[in-house]
């Protein structure tokens, strides 16, 4: 007869397995009962495990809407539905919402604005005309805001004499001297800039200067401090991160190549090192950037991009 294989034990109730005191549960129940020592350490009870859900989708759009909403309304008068307010907080959650992130996307939405009524009234404006009309245009489409800014920046940095000084009179909503000069030479710089394009250039450069400009102002905002501890431009600075710096200024790249190509980039450079050299002078001044300092810097970038592109007329 052929050896049968061997097979593994199977501990059945009764068994000897059973029977076992190791495994017997009446000496663990009697372990239970047994008088705990008063001198032992006592140990803390382990806190339940939380699980944290991923974030859904829908959550992730809303969120991303309510930075399109909030750049929307403070860089602009364009309605949205359901926009969100300036900025936000609430007691469960201190984050503020002016989604800088997409300003560049609102600056490039301001230039398809322009675009459509150059191209509709080019054929029936001369260039003198249009031009006013553009620049009129874009100071109402962003509710003068930043032409605000402009005023109060020039008139504390030229009316004051100390620092402190310097930033009542920007705070100070009255319009002086200095302010008025300022917004009048900008408007003049800028009119005067674009009348001297060629007419089928005035679409394309309201499409590259906006966005520009306005990724340059948040450029400024992240490398600069802010002068004042509390206020529009302090908490203007706690939601410019690293990737919404990122986003922004990539935004603005690749419009600038799509419409303006090699020249577009030369653009977006000037853009930024003249951002980064007027909140350098602007710090040196009042010791940082305010709310009225970021309007300065979107209007000054755009006189100074309208005079490049002006220079580089002949590459774009």
């Amino acid at each position: 007869m052929s050896e049968q294989p061997r097979r593994s034990p199977v501990y059945r109730a009764g068994s000897a397995r059973q029977s076992d005191p190791r495994f017997d549960s009446s000496s663990v129940s009697r372990a239970s009962r047994r008088p705990r020592n008063p001198n032992a350490p006592s140990v803390p009870p382990m806190p339940p495990r939380s699980y944290q859900l991923p974030e859904p989708r829908s959550s992730w759009l809303a969120e991303q809407y309510k930075e399109l909403a909030a750049a929307m309304r403070f860089l602009s008068i364009i309605p949205l539905p359901g926009s969100a307010q300036l900025f936000q907080a609430d007691e469960d959650d201190d984050r503020l919402v002016l989604g800088s992130a997409y300003f560049s996307f609102v600056g490039f939405l301001l230039g398809v604005v322009l675009w459509v009524v150059a191209f509709l009234l080019g054929p029936y404006l001369p260039a003198f005309g249009l031009a006013a009309l553009l620049v009129i245009g874009l100071i109402v489409l962003t509710g003068g805001l930043h032409f605000d800014g402009l005023m109060d920046t020039f008139d504390g940095l030229l009316g004051g004499t100390t620092r402190e000084r310097k930033l009542e009179i920007m705070k100070d909503s009255r319009v002086g001297s200095f302010g008025v000069l300022a917004g009048a030479s900008v408007i003049l710089l800028k009119f005067s800039f674009l009348a001297s394009l060629p007419l089928h250039l005035f679409a394309t450069t309201f499409l590259i200067v906006i966005p520009i400009s306005r990724w340059a102002m948040i450029l400024a905002v992240y490398i600069y401090p802010s002068a004042r501890p509390s206020g529009l431009g302090a908490a203007f600075k706690q939601t410019v991160t690293v990737q919404r710096l990122v986003i922004v200024g990539v935004f603005a790249l690749v419009i600038a190549f799509l419409f303006g190509h090699l020249a577009g980039v030369v653009i977006w450079l000037c853009g930024g090192v003249f951002a980064m050299l007027l909140g350098l002078w602007i710090t040196n001044v009042v010791g940082g950037l305010t709310g009225d300092s970021y309007g300065a810097l979107a209007e000054l970038c755009d006189v100074l991009l309208l005079l490049v592109v002006l220079l580089m007329r002949a590459w774009l």
